[in-house]
Order: C-alpha cells, then sequence, then structure tokens
C-alpha cells in the first residue's frame, strides 16, 4: 500500500519515567508497525509484559486499563489520522505509549554501509522497559 513517494504506516513509541512525576526518563523505544491493528496489538502486548512484574491489585488496574474499548478507540483514531496513546503507573513508574499515522519516505541515496533488513515477522519494542539506576 504505497501512496506517492511513502508508504503509509505507524511510528510508536514508549517512554518509561522513573516515578509518577514524570520528570526523568529511564528509557525510551520506537516501533514502526505498517497498520493501526499492529500498533495496538505491539502496544498492549508490551504494556501486558510491563504490568507482568506487578502483583495483586496493581496488575489488575493495569489488566482493566488494557481491556474494553480502549484498543478499539485507538484503532479508529489512527484511521482517522490522529495519534493515540496509553499511559499507566506500573508500580511507582509511569509510562507512556503513542502512536501516530506517519508516511515511511525511502532511502533514495545513501553512502556508507547498508543496515540490515529487518524482517517482516519482527514484532514488539525491543530494549529494556526500565533501566537500573547508573
Amino acid at each position: 500500500m504505497t501512496r506517492g513517494v511513502g508508504t503509509p504506516g505507524i511510528w510508536c513509541e514508549r517512554v518509561v519515567y522513573r516515578s509518577l512525576d514524570a520528570d526523568v526518563v529511564a528509557s525510551w523505544a520506537s516501533l514502526a508497525v505498517g497498520s493501526p491493528a499492529q500498533a495496538a496489538r505491539a502496544i498492549g502486548a508490551d504494556a501486558r509484559r510491563t504490568a507482568g512484574g506487578l502483583t495483586g491489585r496493581a496488575r489488575r488496574r493495569v489488566a482493566n486499563g488494557l481491556e474494553g474499548g480502549g484498543r478499539v478507540g485507538a484503532i479508529a483514531a489512527l484511521h482517522r489520522g490522529e495519534p493515540c496513546g496509553l499511559a499507566l503507573n506500573c508500580g511507582g513508574v509511569w509510562v507512556e505509549w503513542s502512536a501516530r499515522p506517519v508516511l515511511f519516505l525511502p532511502v533514495v541515496s545513501r553512502t556508507g554501509p547498508r543496515c540490515p533488513k529487518v524482517t517482516e515477522g519482527a514484532v514488539g519494542f525491543s530494549g529494556v522497559v526500565v533501566k537500573t539506576p547508573d
């Protein structure tokens, strides 16, 4: 599905802050996907993995935040060309996910070594969710 010189897609980001004040970034990760449904799936899966270390009530609160019409609303917003996001308190750490429609432009001319291709099956955010303090 190509439009003009670029290919439509979705750019997703995850920002983890060290505290609920969201004043110090602990980690950042990004992911490029081809459709709104893939973006919602990747963000939901990453949020569930993030909440996996929580116990009891905190874990249920995160799970409840991921259920319901939020996913459908996010997919609809992305189809309309609007950004969407999710923010969760995960055991005293503030985590924000965002997704926005973009147009990926091809690289026409390049110098230097070529980057390895990402396989079609690659899914999910890379990197750690929370880095340990230095």
